[in-house]
């Protein structure tokens, strides 16, 4: 009877929270669904934006490019673009204005790669237009639209989806044994049961063949969302980074201007990642306004993507050439592994294109979770509430 007591006590708690957390984690999940696509996505909304319809045999190399953009628009500072894109595509670069310049109402432009010339230019605000519809849905699973407060209640939410999964586990644990022969009926789903039994089939069993991967996602939901706040100190305190900067305050908090040219800072980086018998090729440029550094990030492929752990990046005082700082989560300490495994867990990438798509279906199933279980609930709430008028009417009879 005891152990009746408290599972239907751990029932409660596994209701409760599922119908707390149910919408937000809907939102949640389609739109992470969406978002494994958000690339293509992307350049399907905005073809005119990325498509280069001249030679391929005219492209500058991104480097050059980006030098005579920023020749012709002294007032702009570059601050982000790839070292190598495709022969169709303009070149996506990301921009700032230098301090004391206007502000600008645009933070990407997309260059002419044989001329360097702006084919077009956003904004990453989210928006309904089609321009700023990635960034829309991107902002709606973060934080619901909602800044920083919506980060963290929707912090909590995957909170509550992660001690919700533990419960939902246990609650499929036979109360008598033999354990594993009278677990295996929870894993299974059955067309030739009732629709209702179907429906609590469906949530059950989903959730047991998916457990593992949806436990890691919900925790993952959790670090990336109290990232700030729990994650990074709680890592860097197991594991102190052998390499830390980003942890200091910014010297130049209203910005700067680099005396040396990308160009430059890529020589370097190639030459720092030569000494230190790196195979991998230079995939982004990157440069830091409030630190005055450049960044060369350097991936397996030469493209910007996090597998395994993600890129490795180098950086240089944008001043003197002088090497300062490198974040390389393969040799530097597990707080660094902790850190940098938790995108990559989340979104996929860390496997490939096959991970991603299997996020893609995870997304789908706790979406089906999130209705079968409410559907679940509404069910039975109705002979949930006669049995105990019942109950109570017989009590006050007696």
């Amino acid at each position: 009877m005891a152990e009746a007591a408290t599972k239907n006590t751990w029932l409660v708690l596994h209701r409760w929270f599922g119908i707390i957390t149910a919408l937000f984690l809907f939102i949640a999940a389609l739109t992470g669904s969406i978002l494994t696509a958000r690339s293509t996505l992307d350049r399907w909304a905005n073809g005119d934006l990325f498509t280069y319809d001249g030679s391929a045999a005219d492209r500058l190399p991104p480097i050059e490019a980006v030098a005579l953009y920023e020749a012709a628009n002294p007032g702009i500072q570059v601050t982000g673009f790839p070292l190598s894109a495709d022969e169709t595509e303009n070149i996506l670069i990301t921009v700032a204005p230098k301090p004391g310049e206007a502000a600008l109402d645009y933070d990407e432009v997309f260059l002419n790669p044989a001329t360097g010339e702006a084919a077009g230019m956003r904004s990453t605000d989210p928006g309904l237009n089609n321009r700023q519809l990635i960034p829309l849905i991107l902002e709606l699973h973060y934080n619901l639209l909602a800044g920083d407060a919506g980060r963290i209640f929707m912090g909590f939410v995957a909170l509550g989806w992660l001690i919700s999964s533990g419960v939902g586990l246990y609650l499929t644990f036979p109360r008598k044994g033999p354990f594993f022969k009278n677990w295996w009926p929870s894993w299974v789903y059955s067309p030739k049961r009732s629709f209702a039994r179907q429906m609590l089939d469906i949530h059950r069993a989903s959730a047991l063949w998916l457990f593992p991967f949806l436990f890691i996602l919900a925790f993952t939901s959790v670090t990336l969302n109290f990232f700030d706040e729990f994650w990074d100190p709680f890592a860097t305190t197991v594991a102190p980074l052998e390499k830390s900067l980003f942890h200091l305050d910014a010297p130049y908090p209203d910005g700067t201007t680099p005396a040396m040219s990308y160009a430059d800072a890529l020589a370097l980086s190639q030459a720092q990642a030569a000494a230190e018998g790196i195979a991998w090729k230079p995939a982004t440029m990157l440069y830091y306004q409030n630190w005055n550094l450049y960044g060369t990030t350097f991936s397996d492929t030469g493209d910007l993507n996090y597998k395994y752990l993600g890129p490795i990046y180098y950086y240089f005082d944008a001043a003197t050439g002088d090497w300062i700082h490198e974040v390389n989560p393969y040799t530097d300490s597990a707080g660094l592994v902790m850190i940098r495994a938790v995108y990559p867990l989340h979104s996929g990438e860390i496997g490939g294109g096959l991970a991603v798509f299997f996020v893609f279906i995870l997304g789908l199933a706790t979406a089906e979770q999130c209705f079968t279980g409410i559907w679940v609930w509404l069910k039975k709430r109705g002979p949930r509430i006669a049995a105990k008028r019942k109950a109570h009417a017989a009590a006050t009879s007696a």
